[in-house]
């Protein structure tokens, strides 16, 4: 169905109970005026004629009482004289005998009565007034009644007048209310609909759907609606792919640098430190007994140790690793790992707890290289505490993200944590926040490409009184660790 002929049938449907109503109105409100004026004009004759049928009753002049009900009836009301006993003294020759019955049991005819009463096919409205002499006795009752069956025929005439009228208004409205729907709804409507299918390019479905404008736009919108949708979806996977490939090609270049840093510093500083080292062990030996001498020497070894190392983890985070990785339970990695710092932590007063629950988390990874990320993070969790003590906290829990389920192991301290503006700078390759001497920041630079290596990450968060790592890994599926455990046993 058509908008504008919905339209048209709700504004009828909504219009009709108001003309009704109004057409009721008016007709009751015009017929209760015209009975109240012929009520009034029957009461001025009732009030009028009673004191001069009162005279005339006193008086016994019977032919002057014949004479106004005979004048009376000439303009169509009919008059009757009761006795106090309420029998008939005279009554005009029209006078209907089944109104003077009804009008001599009528109540309180004393203070005057009145009635309508049907009569052979005649309406009829009466009053009955009493007629009472100077004394206040009593002598009679005047009956006055009038026809009104004029007066309803008049009324029927009236209300199929305002029938007709109503019915004439509702004709026009329903000729002028699809008009005025047509150009001001439907044609607009029928505007948008056809440039909506534009955007398609389907103009079969403005065909298949013309019956129904508001159907098809609302079939239209939702269509685009899950178009947009779609591409907003596709714009914002680009967008993280974009992003994803510029992280990697930023990575990529980092570690091209670092690598050609890192290849130079070996050939070129690792040959000249073994040489400097091997003549300092020579001279530590031959100067053994000169305390002051043989601790000198032995700072110098100290130091090459330290620079040999970093050159090595510059190789380490610039090169490719070559990983053997199978299927392990996260949990033996984090408490192995811990094992190897329970001396350290036991000595600086530090409390290590671990929350990794009852159910094994399994995962494809490199073994060794998750040890040495969580080693990283426990130590720098120790330093971070040192020397007031504290408690290192590690806990694991899976998470639901696209794609799969991820396992986060979070590393939280209760140590002096890390500033703010330092926070994005943490990860970077030599940047440390440790006094001088006391670490070569490269520790979590390393464990982030380790992480990243594996499809994971690390991520920092500080925290009241202290700091947060957490570690996310691609969690292995259920079916596929039992399966791979099968097959391994």
């Amino acid at each position: 169905m058509r908008i504008g002929t919905r339209l048209t049938l709700v504004l009828l449907v909504a219009l009709t109970p108001v003309l009704l109503g109004y057409l009721y109105w008016t007709v009751h409100h015009s017929s209760a005026i015209y009975e109240n004026d012929m009520r009034r004009d029957i009461r001025a004759t009732a009030r009028s004629l009673a004191p001069a049928i009162t005279n005339d009753l006193a008086a016994n002049e019977w032919d002057q009482v014949d004479d106004v009900m005979i004048r009376l009836s000439r303009v169509g009301t009919e008059a009757a004289l009761l006795s106090p006993a309420r029998t008939v003294l005279r009554a005009a020759p029209g006078f209907p005998g089944g109104v003077l019955n009804r009008a001599a049991a009528a109540p309180d005819a004393s203070l005057g009565a009145e009635f309508s009463i049907a009569n052979s096919g005649v309406n009829w409205f009466c009053r009955v007034v009493p007629l009472t002499e100077k004394t206040g006795h009593t002598i009679g009752y005047l009956v006055v009644a009038q026809d009104w069956t004029d007066i309803s025929e008049d009324l029927r005439d009236r209300t199929m007048g305002s029938i007709v009228a109503a019915l004439l208004v509702v004709a026009v409205i329903v000729a002028i209310i699809p008009l005025a729907v047509r150009r001001y709804v439907s044609a607009p409507l029928h505007e948008l609909s056809r440039k909506v299918i534009g955007f398609s390019g389907d103009d079969s479905r403005g065909h298949a759907h013309s019956a129904d404008e508001v159907t098809l736009l609302t079939e239209e919108f939702r269509r685009l609606d899950e178009q947009l949708e779609n591409a907003r979806h596709d714009l914002l996977e680009r967008h993280r792919r974009e992003l994803e490939l510029e992280r990697k090609l930023q990575h990529a270049q980092r570690l091209a640098t670092i690598g050609t840093l890192a290849s130079g510093l070996a050939h070129e500083i690792g040959t000249p430190m073994g040489v400097i080292r091997g003549r300092a062990e020579l001279l530590l030996n031959a100067y053994r007994s000169d305390e002051k001498a043989a601790r000198g020497l032995d700072v110098i070894v100290t130091q090459i140790d330290r620079v040999t190392k970093i050159v090595r983890m510059l190789l380490d985070y610039g090169r490719s690793r070559d990983s053997d990785r199978s299927l392990c339970d996260i949990r033996q990695i984090v408490n192995h790992a811990l094992t190897l710092i329970e001396t350290e932590a036991a000595l600086r007063k530090i409390a290590v707890l671990t929350e990794m629950g009852g159910r094994p988390l399994n995962v494809i990874c490199d073994a060794g290289q998750l040890q040495q990320v969580f080693v990283n993070l426990a130590m720098n969790a120790l330093d971070a505490m040192t020397p007031e003590g504290g408690t290192l906290r590690i806990s694991a829990e899976r998470e639901s993200v696209c794609g799969g389920a991820s396992l986060k192991i979070t590393f939280a301290d209760t140590g002096k944590g890390v500033s703010s503006h330092h926070a994005e700078q943490i990860f970077d390759p030599f940047f440390t926040t440790k006094e001088p001497g006391h670490g070569a920041g490269m520790g979590l630079a390393v464990s982030q490409s380790i992480m990243r290596d594996h499809g994971g990450d690390v991520a920092f968060e500080p925290a009241a009184g202290g700091s947060r790592f957490f570690v996310s890994l691609p969690i292995a599926d259920d079916g596929a660790s039992d399966s791979r455990q099968n097959d391994g046993a």
